[in-house]
């Protein structure tokens, strides 16, 4: 009697783990069957723009980054030539605090339902900042913006989209143009101590100034001369017409005579 129910628990154990096996292979083939689809939908997008002239670049251009959010990325030369350019890509759109009217989120390979459950590597999330507000969609969409790489230690993202542009690209024309402004850190450290100075309620005549020029006086004509350009003699180039005043009355040759 013993035998047979160590057998039946053996057998009914064996029938268990066939079951679960089939349902884990179910599973993994319908969510690898459902990322083909999701692939081959933003391939097709990503096609539609490039055939209308659009530069689009791929995800395996961001995949080969090395490195660790704690520890800081490592980024291709390849990808170092994009950054601080116009930059486009398709992908999908995942939250990260905003639902509706979002300025911020996440665009992906594939989409994920929460990143902290089914957290992707850092290599394949791109963080987007829009200048205008959009709305979370299922579909694959296209970003246009300016690339921003964030190598340093510690940063939430590999990359971010600055001016980003929600289901729209950057033209062709915008590529080359759109830059962000830079500012060196000693100025940013100026501005800040001075507007926050004025926000304090200091009056401007008590707020230091950057560089301060000196008024010009009525004994200013070295100044002058140092800011004015020098105009010279130029062959072949045409001069100016220049007031030289009432001329001297032409002279008669006979008079010239008589004085001599």
């Amino acid at each position: 009697m013993r035998r047979r129910a160590k057998r039946d628990l053996i057998t009914l154990t064996g029938v268990v783990v066939i079951l679960a096996a089939i349902v884990t292979v179910n599973i993994y083939l319908r969510l690898e069957g459902l990322k083909g689809q999701y692939r081959k939908a933003r391939y097709n997008l990503e096609v539609k723009y490039r055939k209308d002239g659009y530069e689009v670049s791929d995800w395996e251009m961001l995949r080969a980054t090395k490195g660790t959010l704690r520890k800081g990325a490592t980024f291709s030369d390849k990808l170092k030539e994009k950054d601080g350019y116009g930059f486009n890509l398709c992908g999908f759109m995942a939250p990260i605090d905003q639902f509706r009217n979002v300025t911020e989120y996440m665009l992906l390979p594939t989409p994920i339902t929460c990143y902290f459950c089914d957290a992707p590597p850092p290599r394949d999330v791109l963080e987007v900042k829009l200048d205008n507000p959009g709305e979370m969609v299922n579909e694959a969409i296209i970003n246009g913006g300016m690339l921003q790489l964030n190598e340093e230690a510690g940063s939430l993202f590999f990359y971010t989209l600055m001016h980003g542009r929600w289901k729209d690209a950057i033209t062709p024309e915008e590529m080359k143009v759109l830059t962000d402004k830079e500012v060196s850190t000693e100025h940013r450290m100026h501005l800040m101590e001075q507007f926050n100075a004025l926000k304090s309620g200091k009056k401007v005549s008590e707020v230091e100034l950057l560089a301060p020029q000196a008024p010009l006086s009525g004994d200013s004509e070295g100044l002058i001369d140092d800011i004015m350009p020098k105009i010279g003699p130029a062959d072949g180039i045409h001069q100016p017409e220049v007031d030289m005043g009432e001329l001297i009355p032409a002279q008669n040759p006979d008079e010239l005579g008589a004085a001599e």
